[in-house]
């Protein structure tokens, strides 16, 4: 008889969509790197896309070298932490793990290896526009073993002690979003404000990078939470739909909180509530019954668009609102999840259990409690005493010089320009000041009070590939 993590319950069908849930995962990394670069100026823009790649890269290197091994060990007797027995993948290959009965080790272990690889770049737009390169790497080495890897261990490693004390969170609730969310704030509390924030009001500068990368958001959480059941299974099925569910949900609602303030529609904000969406529902993606996506999309929307608002009432700069929807949208879906939790769907590929408090399961808000202050607290402090002390160590301070940060991190950190104008403006204009001046046409830090008075019209030229920017002009009839 096969025992549970027998390679004889392989299933080739099973296989193949772990597989390509792993590539749907993958197409997180640089969506999100595209969704950040919007978001930003456009001299900070390819630098954020580029830190996304790198802690792919980062991580990769770490998952192989004792990463999986410390987060999901299934030897390790510890209930905080795995051993080092797969440490250079040794032992991981045909095998399952016990969390993927029916996968090759190797796959279930490369596809978590995608999980750990986006989570750094999550937290790293905390601190967006002002952040040096080489730190922020040797960072996020740091930071996958002392913050994610525990946290991982703790809730899906079979010895892990809130795995043993059952809370649910079926796909990164604590691991993914709120950890990165708080590592995000920590950011903050280390590296202060960017200079000018309060005084000038900066807008998105690309509105079609930010929805460019939220379709490739959108697309690849399809794999992150359906991937996460382990199974091409009703359980996939579940939570392939309450993702989108969600997500269309909470960028319903974010437009229309949004539009009670600024009469008008914006994809911005669209973008915004379909990511808290998504976020919201990932630890409850398959254990909950559809129609629990939309209460849980609807509470994301209103929760993390009134966060924003509290933090810039604070004076906090979450530059590209990191905390606001994955700090505030991971706690509100790992208690959620405790309240919708149906032990009916959870069954259905026979795993036993008491369901949420709509199954009268009282006791699991608990320890939704337990699980999301946990994690929350550690990602915070454990971040918080790393950023610190390597900013004390010269060669490791995080933030840029104030030339540097007016300059823009694409040329000053990686030498290179995400769009080719602005290579153009900085030969043209080698001072931080008189680059200021040039881009401020673009509207990046201008205030619109009129629309069809202020919005500039851009001009492109298509054998230079130079912008320029002239106030439009309306002649009344």
């Amino acid at each position: 008889m096969a025992t549970p993590t027998s390679v004889e319950n392989i299933d080739m069908g099973t296989t193949a969509w772990m597989v390509a849930s792993t590539a749907l995962v993958f197409l997180m990394i640089p969506g999100l790197g595209y969704f950040y670069s919007g978001m930003v100026r456009s001299k900070n823009a390819l630098s954020l896309v580029f830190l996304c790649m790198m802690a792919l890269a980062i991580v990769t290197l770490q998952w192989v070298v004792w990463g999986y091994s410390l987060a999901l060990s299934e030897t390790s007797k510890n209930p905080f932490i795995g051993d080092l027995k797969h440490w250079l993948f040794l032992d991981v290959s045909y095998k399952p793990h016990p969390n993927a009965p029916t996968v090759p080790g190797i796959v279930f272990a490369i596809y978590q290896c995608m999980f750990a690889a986006l989570t750094p770049g999550l937290a790293i737009g905390g601190a967006a526009e002002r952040i040096r390169v080489m730190p922020t790497i040797v960072y996020t080495f740091i930071w996958t073993t002392l913050v994610y890897d525990p946290i991982a261990y703790w809730v899906w490693a079979p010895n892990g002690w809130l795995c043993k004390l059952g809370v649910l969170d079926f796909a990164g609730g604590c691991a993914v979003e709120t950890a990165s969310g708080f590592g995000a704030l920590a950011f903050y509390f280390v590296l202060g404000k960017r200079r000018g924030f309060g005084e000038e009001k900066w807008q998105p500068h690309n509105y079609l990078n930010i929805i460019l990368g939220t379709a490739f958001l959108f697309f690849g959480w399809f794999g992150f939470n359906a991937g996460a059941a382990s199974l091409a299974s009703g359980r996939a099925g579940i939570a392939f739909m309450t993702t989108i569910t969600a997500g269309a949900t909470a960028g319903i609602v974010w437009i229309a909180l949004a539009f009670r303030v600024e009469h008008k529609f914006s994809s911005f904000h669209f973008c915004s509530g379909a990511v808290a969406g998504m976020v919201c529902v990932t630890p409850a993606a398959s254990i909950v019954n559809t129609w629990a996506a939309l209460p849980m999309g609807a509470l994301a929307g209103i929760c993390c668009y009134y966060a924003i608002g509290l933090n810039l009432r604070l004076g906090i700069d979450d530059c590209i609102d990191v905390f606001a929807v994955h700090g505030i949208g991971g706690l509100l879906g790992v208690f959620l999840t405790g309240v919708f939790a149906n032990k009916d769907v959870i069954g259905l590929d026979g795993t036993a259990s008491a369901g949420g408090l709509i199954n009268g399961n009282g006791r699991q808000l608990y320890i939704q409690l337990a699980a999301l202050g946990s994690s929350a607290a550690w990602s915070f402090v454990v971040s918080f005493i790393v950023l610190k002390i390597m900013n004390y160590i010269p060669f490791f301070r995080f933030r840029v010089d104030p030339d540097a940060e007016e300059h823009g991190l694409d040329f000053t950190e990686l030498g290179e320009a995400g769009y080719s104008f602005m290579r153009e403006i900085v030969e043209m204009n080698p001072s931080p000041r008189s680059i200021r001046s040039s881009v401020h046409s673009f509207h990046e830090t201008a205030s619109i009070t009129d629309p069809k008075k202020d919005m500039p019209m851009i001009k492109e030229s298509v054998s230079s590939g130079l912008l320029t920017a002239t106030p439009s002009v309306h002649h009344s009839a």
